[in-house]
């Protein structure tokens, strides 16, 4: 045996169970989905080993090792979308981000790549097109994102939540709409059953309206703040013109706030100065999402797909503020296919537009499309939009995964030309983009 076969037989698994490799990175909304998939995964197949790939200074580096499941890293960063000296050294990094991704799928012994979006996620994903891998590609928003646009030319394989993602994902690939995968807690919640419970180990009465408000993984300071002044506002005269309910002024309100982590002392102290501190509670994270959901009367969110999935298929009445410069405003997108498809009471507010007042008024108008909703479920009418789309998305995306895996081997096949190709046309893509980025939070 020559030393290269010895080499490679000692850093190669024997491909003794389905072994998967799961990319996802940067926010909640590409990683939650990407746990989800790696959990329906062993649900279908135990014995089958799934690990990640992203980058060690994301998200997913705290999340998924707190899922349970192995990460490996490449130092990827975000694409470059102007001209600019990183705009040049970009090929040569992402080269070696891609070689790195070779050498951790040969050591995975990985049959399968699903890539659920992200820029972390972009180096395994292209590694396994050059390894000729499987490769699924699942894209959760309306308006792809650029890594999945990318990644769908390679893969061939794509799963999408929304019939717009399909056109622009590629016209050679297989797509298949199959929902988005959500947490298996969110996806067997029953709201009615967990809400009295919850509602009565927070402390909060039946005649209290709960508004859960939450800017995603990485939080949103529009919506703290607006929040704040809700808070502070509760009861007076502006307050009570712009919301004309009596659920929203008094001492009804209460307001759940998880904030960005950087903005929770400052907010606390606000409520304190402005004397809201008795209506609002600041926390940091939200351990029990389904519990949050159960409990609330109403939330207020961003408009990742992940947070819509989730409102959507819980039918949580919502109050939805799209993240302004979000690429291809991909956000408004996800949250008019949300209103549009009638499974949750929905109001739609930008961003620029919110405050505390504001955020009264939408208040007071989901609450009303959400009694409506009631009253035509108690009529016999039910709701507009049906089943759930997303329930079995994970599920869905797993059994793509082991129909691939049978003509699946082990890698164990060099194609550096294929990574430079890759490379080639990943940046000259970027470099057309002309989409804007944003450092406030996105999903979840």
């Amino acid at each position: 045996m020559s030393s290269t076969t010895s080499r490679r037989a000692r850093s190669t698994p024997p491909v003794d169970r389905l072994r998967v490799v799961v990319a996802a990175g940067g926010t909640g909304g590409h990683v939650f989905p990407g746990i989800a998939v790696a959990a329906a995964l062993q649900r279908r197949v135990p014995e089958a080993v799934v690990t990640f790939a992203g980058t060690a200074d994301r998200l997913e580096a705290t999340l998924v090792p707190a899922a349970g499941y192995e990460l490996d890293t490449t130092p990827m960063v975000a694409f470059p979308r102007r001209p600019c000296l990183a705009a040049l050294l970009f090929p040569a990094r992402f080269v070696r981000c891609v070689l790195g991704a070779r050498r951790q799928l040969r050591r995975r012994g990985a049959q399968v790549v699903v890539g659920v979006g992200g820029y972390p996620s972009v180096p395994a994903v292209v590694a396994g097109w050059t390894l000729s891998l499987p490769v699924v590609v699942h894209e959760s928003n309306a308006t792809p994102g650029l890594a999945n646009r990318l990644a769908a030319r390679l893969s061939g394989r794509v799963a999408c939540a929304f019939d717009p993602a399909s056109a622009g994902l590629g016209a050679r690939a297989e797509v298949r709409q199959v929902g988005i995968p959500i947490l298996p807690a969110l996806a067997a919640c029953d709201r009615e059953s967990l809400r009295g419970p919850t509602r009565a180990s927070w402390g909060v009465d039946d005649d209290e309206l709960l508004v859960v408000v939450s800017g995603g993984s990485l939080g949103a300071a529009s919506l703290d703040r607006a929040a704040v002044e809700l808070a502070c506002g509760a009861g007076t005269a502006e307050t009570a013109d712009a919301a004309g309910a009596p659920g929203l002024v008094g001492g009804r309100l209460r307001l759940l706030v998880k904030a960005s982590p950087t903005h929770v002392e400052s907010l606390r102290a606000a409520l304190v100065q402005g004397g809201g501190d008795g209506v609002a509670v600041v926390v940091e994270h939200i351990d029990d999402m389904a519990a949050a959901y159960s409990a609330a009367d109403v939330v207020v969110v961003r408009g990742g797909a992940c947070t819509v999935a989730e409102v959507e298929h819980l039918g949580v009445p919502a109050v939805v503020v799209p993240l302004p410069g979000a690429t291809d405003d991909h956000q408004t997108a996800n949250a008019e296919a949300l209103a549009a498809s009638g499974r949750a009471p929905v109001v739609v507010v930008r961003d620029g537009d919110l405050g505390g007042a504001t955020l009264a008024h939408a208040l007071t108008s989901v609450l009303e499309l959400a009694e409506g909703a009631r009253l035509g479920s108690s009529r016999g009418a039910g709701p507009s939009g049906g089943a759930s789309p997303h329930a079995d998305a994970a599920d869905a995306v797993a059994r793509w995964v082991v129909e691939l895996a049978p003509a699946a081997s082990s890698v164990d096949a060099p194609a550096a030309s294929s990574t430079a190709s890759a490379s080639s046309a990943i940046s000259s893509s970027s470099a057309r983009s002309t989409s804007t980025t944003t450092t406030e939070g996105t999903t979840r």
